[in-house]
């Protein structure tokens, strides 16, 4: 089976991390991570790079050349995805343009006090530090999924991380 997860969720809220559990903790299935930040640091040259235009489609549309590859190479994967995904509009993008994924998932990172992201921020490497007014502006502008979009997922779970 072909399976994409997207993992949502603000800046230092523990995106990658969960990623990485996910894979060390389904040794029988192939587990590819696709994060935003690896992708934009390939593109442009480093984590603190963006597209000159400022339009981070660019990297979203990598994304999901890398993720249709390998569901062309792979007839079982698990492609997770590592992107902040705060609103429908984007989720909704992801799933549209990945049909031949059939089941998809949308796990939702939350915290009951987003100043944690702050703090686990400030934990990576220095080149991977977002700008604390940026988080704290994505987690006042997260949108929980609406029940349409829902619909396009087997499994929709929100995981307090906290």
């Amino acid at each position: 089976m072909k399976k994409l997860i997207l993992v949502s969720g603000p800046a230092g809220i523990g995106k990658s991390t969960y990623c990485k559990k996910y894979a060390a903790s389904h040794p029988d299935e192939k587990v590819v991570i696709i994060a935003a930040d690896d992708t934009r640091k390939e593109m442009y040259g480093g984590y603190d790079k963006f597209p000159p235009d400022g339009n981070m489609m660019h990297v979203y549309e990598r994304m999901i050349v890398k993720a249709a590859n390998q569901a062309k190479e792979n007839q079982d994967v698990t492609v997770i995805f590592d992107t902040t995904m705060l609103y429908d509009e984007r989720r909704l993008f992801f799933v549209r343009n990945l049909p031949e994924f059939e089941h998809k998932e949308l796990i939702l990172l939350k915290l009951h006090d987003y100043s944690l992201c702050l703090k686990r921020n400030h934990e990576r490497p220095k080149d991977k530090w977002v700008p604390d007014n940026i988080i704290m502006d994505m987690a006042n502008h997260y949108e929980d999924p609406s029940e349409n979009t829902k619909k396009h997922f087997v499994n929709v779970e929100e995981i307090y991380v906290d």
